[in-house]
């Protein structure tokens, strides 16, 4: 257990610090390599989403619950299936600067990357204390959160395929503003973030 938890640490300190490291050392990792460790991530940012959108959905009811359900489901189905999709087109803008094929591990990097999404509870937690909540104010956080994740993953990138700073965040914007509008992706989360607003509704 205690060799799990240092995995996890070292993770985390790869991703957010040191991103440089991750293509070289995460196979040294053995959390890492493991697809417990990409579920794991992804089952806690939908569980923070869902559970935040609803704090900052009041009132509370009992229907409250049955959303709370549904939107952890539809938003773990997005966290892990958008990291593949926006990998697929990150790299291929990377192509056009000649870069050797590393998808494998920039997709790796994108689901793990996922776990910045964990922030959103706490924030939405924060903000209810303080009398801020609403449909806009989760939205607004949440797309903040979406384009800390695209800086994240750009900065992994960077180091991967060796890009110049200024490339790794155009490419990481332009594949985050194409990947959002595959349409079973944007009716998926739209479905989810609009039933939990609601919630207190029905």
């Amino acid at each position: 257990m205690r060799d799990l938890f240092y995995d996890f640490v070292d993770l985390l300190e790869i991703l957010f610090l040191e991103p440089l490291r991750y293509a070289e050392e995460v196979n040294e990792i053995p959390f890492a390599v493991s697809k417990s460790s990409n579920w794991l991530f992804s089952i806690l940012a939908a569980l923070s989403i869902s559970t935040g959108m609803s704090l900052l959905s009041p009132p509370y009811t009992i229907s409250t619950i049955s959303f709370l359900i549904f939107g952890f489901i539809s938003n773990l189905i997005i966290l892990r299936f958008f990291p593949f999709f926006f990998g697929i087109v990150l790299d291929y803008y990377v192509h056009s600067k000649a870069r050797n094929i590393r998808i494998g591990t920039l997709i790796s990097f994108a689901r793990h990357a996922v776990v910045v999404f964990v922030l959103f509870g706490s924030v939405a937690m924060i903000l209810q204390s303080l009398g801020i909540y609403g449909v806009g104010t989760g939205l607004f956080l949440l797309s903040f959160l979406f384009i800390v994740y695209a800086v994240l993953v750009g900065r992994g990138a960077k180091y991967i395929y060796d890009l110049k700073d200024k490339d790794a965040i155009r490419f990481s914007y332009t594949a985050l503003g194409i990947t959002l509008l595959f349409p079973f992706l944007l009716n998926l989360y739209t479905a989810t973030t609009i039933l939990q607003s609601f919630a207190g509704g029905f």
